[in-house]
Parts: structure tokens; sequence; C-alpha cells
């Protein structure tokens, strides 16, 4: 014969135990949930500022690396050396990727790093020797930029920060044998780089 309590159902106290142990379980579960998504897209966004560094920081070494002692002339017919630069901001003529109707080419140009903003720019001109009336095109590389500096070095134991040298150097051709650029960013701190350029006759 079957006992009056094996036929009865939960109880009240049981139920209430057993929705206690699901919210419980419930909740755990979206907090998990919750930490991994965000875990997520924090490495995704970490990923994305990443990328934008390594894209900046090659943007920079790939013109400094392509530098043509080459002088240009200004807005005003004035010469200007083939790399002018100071402490915070530089421009030099470097082989640049050009467009022409039968395709792709490389096409001396200059171009220009500066931060302006927060921000780390840089300006091509449209054409080599200036006019008043052409305007560079300017591109923002990499934003979250505190500071930006540059170094240029004469010789292994000489390091400007003014280019071409106030003194000793009168050719307006001549680059210096590397450039040192440091960009220090909000989120990671310094980043340096010693960059050689291209060796010329000394």
């Amino acid at each position: 014969m079957t006992s009056p309590r094996s036929q009865s159902g939960f109880t009240l106290l049981e139920l209430l135990v057993a929705v206690a142990v699901f919210a419980v379980v419930a909740a755990m579960a979206y907090s998990g949930l919750d930490l991994l998504l965000r875990s997520r897209a924090g490495l995704e966004q970490a990923s994305e500022r990443q990328r934008a560094i390594d894209l900046a920081v090659l943007n920079l070494e790939r013109d400094l690396r392509q530098a043509l002692p080459r002088p240009i002339r200004g807005a005003y017919g004035e010469l200007q050396s083939a790399m002018v630069g100071n402490a915070v901001a530089a421009e030099w003529t470097v082989l640049d990727l050009g467009s022409a109707r039968d395709g792709v080419r490389m096409e001396a140009t200059r171009v220009r790093y500066a931060l302006v903003d927060g921000a780390l720019w840089r300006a091509r001109d449209a054409v080599l020797d200036r006019s008043p009336r052409e305007s560079a095109r300017s591109r923002r590389l990499l934003e979250g930029v505190q500071r930006l500096s540059w170094r240029y070095v004469q010789s292994a134991r000489q390091r400007l920060d003014q280019w071409p040298p106030r003194t000793g150097i009168s050719a307006p051709e001549r680059l210096p044998r590397a450039v040192e650029v440091t960009l220090v960013l909000e989120d990671r701190g310094e980043i340096s780089r010693l960059i050689e350029l291209p060796e010329q006759p000394r």
C-alpha cells in the first residue's frame, strides 16, 4: 500500500528552494557569460589598437627608408632641403606609391609627419615641387598620442634636434644617417624607433 507521503508532490518549501537554486545558477551563468563577452570585446579592442599602432609605425619606417636626397622648390620658388625637421615635426622627399593610367607606379613625392590634437598625421603633397594652388592630402594614422619627438643622427656620436643642422652642412640634398622617432601613447607608453636612411655619398 502506498503511503500518503509518497503520493504527495513537492512542498511549497521545496519549490522555493528549487527556484532559489535555479536563480543562483542562472545568475552565475549570466555573470560568466557577461565576463566572457567583456573579455572578448576587450581583447578585440586591444588587438585593433595594436594593429593601428603597427600600421602607423610601418608607414613611418617605410617613408624614412625610402627617403630621397632630392631638394624641392617651395610654393614661392625657394629651395628646401631634401629633409627639413625639428624636434616635433619633419618632412622629406620619398619614393612613394603613386598612380598612373597604365597602373600603379613609384614616384618621388613629399611627406610630412606631425602631431595634431593628440593624433599622428601624415600629409602627402600632390606634386613634388609645390605651387600656391596645390594642397597636401592629409591622413590620420594614429590617435591617442601624447607626444611625438624627432632626433637626427649625423654621426655615431652626434644626434641633433634639427635638420639641416644649424652649421656644418650646406648641401640641400644631404640626409641624416638615421632618424630616431619617439611616440608616447596614452595607453602604451613610449615607442621608439631608430631608422637608418638610404646610404649616400659622404
